[in-house]
């Protein structure tokens, strides 16, 4: 029986480990799995419209392979572009399954997609093993706990599946089905994940819907062992060869005594460069330390927004300033590089607010920057807030990035400008306060020839993408002292 896995995302760093531990427990049960990526067809091209070429390439993925089922990883923000591959697939005849974030948080909405026949909620490597074998056998498959199963119109909700707390027990991701290129990233290399679950309550975040939704299901907070860990690190070694790997655990420092034995064995085995990404709070210098002294060589921090009464109130963030500027200094101190996250366009947006998060950042001078737009999105309590006050204009839905779009209304600031500065953020940071008029002016210019959203016209869609790569490219002329500052994607 063979299983066609969509990944409808974009991979440019990191590949997506949900999507390939669900295709090797697929395979560790005897079904056959491919994976099908959008990523080297999503960049729009002047003379061919985007989601035709992708749909053609689906078609002869589809004729070439003839799956059984067809299984979505499903985000809001590729919801679009997924239930139109879906509706190919149906149909040919082919049986849809869905499953991710989006049907996680919101199952009803997914089922009643007429292209959808199963989803999956939650962690879902047990439940689409136990479905697709009920299916193969021809064995009654409407109760598999963790899906919703629709049968001629009628649908079956099964009680969600209690959390693996072994996750020794799961194969290690299929990593073959993702070019062997893709583990060679010129930031990253390879990513591996060491946890599953992070227990902070950010409004902006699901994960306070994913602990209500596991309550009573099983510790949330899970580890693999530190051999099962350094076992597929030597595997990736052996296999492709790596230069350097990122943990993708959402909060890598979460755990104290946990990161500190790490530290201690890690550096015993390998000389492995790696890369983390934590939560500033959970930082000290003995930590620090001890990354360092293990072979970290960079740490991503979450800064979101330099006012320190956004981040603690409306984001539930209870970070103060202080405590960023401790972190940033303390990794400076042991000679780690550092990558700050940000988030502009949130609900309330004031331009003060803004300069107060370009204000932090530039006294903190990140080896890398990334600022994103805020979108609301379902399961999330800040989203929920956007939806119910109506203030959404755009339903996230119908975007495929969170990076430079428009989703809310605001009353203190144009959403283009909104756009300009997140597009020239890391100019305000990097170059000196005097050039901040010239800046400005490119700003104006650059957000003035911009769409809030992502226009359907072929035209206007190259054109719009084609200046936010160029402007981004542009950063590599900036001054920073890492290498790390702006790379290929």
């Amino acid at each position: 029986m063979k299983i066609l896995l969509v990944y409808p995302g974009a991979t440019v760093r990191e590949v997506p480990l949900n999507l390939l531990y669900i295709s090797s427990s697929l395979k560790k049960a005897g079904f056959d799995t491919r994976v099908f990526d959008l990523t080297p067809f999503n960049k729009p091209k002047l003379f061919s419209d985007t989601t035709n070429r992708i749909q053609r390439e689906f078609r002869k993925t589809l004729a070439e392979y003839k799956p059984d089922i067809v299984g979505f990883s499903l985000m809001t923000i590729n919801y679009r572009i997924s239930m139109s591959l879906a509706h190919i697939a149906k149909g040919l005849g082919t049986k849809v399954v869905c499953g991710g974030i989006h049907p996680t948080i919101a199952p009803e909405e997914t089922i009643q997609e007429k292209d959808v026949d199963y989803i999956c909620i939650g962690e879902a490597e047990e439940s689409i093993v136990e479905l697709v074998t009920c299916i193969r056998n021809k064995t009654d498959y409407t109760k598999v706990k963790g899906t919703w199963v629709k049968v001629d119109d009628q649908v079956f909700k099964n009680p969600l599946r209690e959390l693996e707390e072994d996750l020794d027990s799961i194969p290690w991701p299929d990593r073959e089905a993702f070019p062997d290129s893709y583990y060679q990233d010129e930031l990253i290399g390879a990513n591996i994940l060491g946890s599953r679950g992070c227990p902070y309550p950010c409004s902006f975040c699901q994960n306070k819907f994913l602990t209500n939704l596991y309550k009573d299901k099983g510790k949330f907070i899970r580890y693999r062992s530190l051999e099962n860990i350094f076992a597929e690190i030597d595997d990736l070694i052996k296999r492709y060869g790596i230069k350097k790997i990122y943990f993708s655990d959402e909060t890598f420092t979460m755990n104290k005594k946990r990161v500190l034995e790490f530290c201690q064995a890690y550096k015993a085995r390998f000389t492995l460069p790696f890369m983390c990404q934590t939560r500033i709070d959970t930082l000290d210098e003995e930590i620090v330390s001890a990354l360092k002294d293990a072979g970290c060589f960079h740490v991503s921090l979450a800064i979101e927004s330099g006012n320190e009464d956004i981040r603690m109130g409306l984001l539930k963030k209870p970070i103060s300033n202080e405590q960023i500027r401790n972190a940033f200094m303390l990794a400076k101190k042991y000679g780690l590089r550092t990558q700050s996250f940000n988030m502009i366009g949130l609900p309330g947006e004031k331009l003060q607010y803004i300069l107060e998060t370009i204000e932090i950042n530039k006294q903190l001078q990140p080896d890398r920057i990334l600022c994103s737009i805020f979108m609301p999105f379902k399961g999330t309590e800040l989203g929920e807030w956007c939806f119910a006050h109506q203030i959404v204009k755009f339903n996230p839905k119908k975007n495929n990035n969170y990076y430079n779009v428009i989703s809310i209304s605001y009353n203190d600031i144009s959403p283009k400008a909104i756009l300009g500065y997140q597009g020239f953020f890391d100019w305000y940071v990097r170059l000196p306060k005097k050039y901040c008029k010239a800046i400005d002016l490119l700003r104006f210019i650059y957000q003035s020839l911009l769409t809030t959203q992502s226009p359907r016209n072929r035209v206007l869609l190259f054109f719009r993408t084609w200046l936010i790569e160029a402007v981004y490219q542009c950063k590599r002329f900036l001054p920073v002292s890492s290498e790390y500052q702006i790379t290929k994607r």
